[in-house]
């Protein structure tokens, strides 16, 4: 099953946000406990909802 988040994968957001857990995870700052499609596309929804509200 796809995640609810597809509309966000290649796009510049989902880069960066992909990039910054990456970092937390490696740094042992975060531990994943669902899919990462998950993780970084909640945050793209809340970061693109705030967009839209600031316009």
């Amino acid at each position: 099953m796809e995640h609810p988040y597809k509309k966000f994968e290649n796009t510049p957001l989902w880069g960066v946000i992909n990039k910054g857990v990456d970092d937390l995870v490696e740094n042992d700052d975060i531990e994943e406990m669902i899919k990462r499609e998950y993780i970084v596309g909640y945050l793209c929804k809340l970061v693109s909802e705030i967009e839209t509200e600031n316009k």
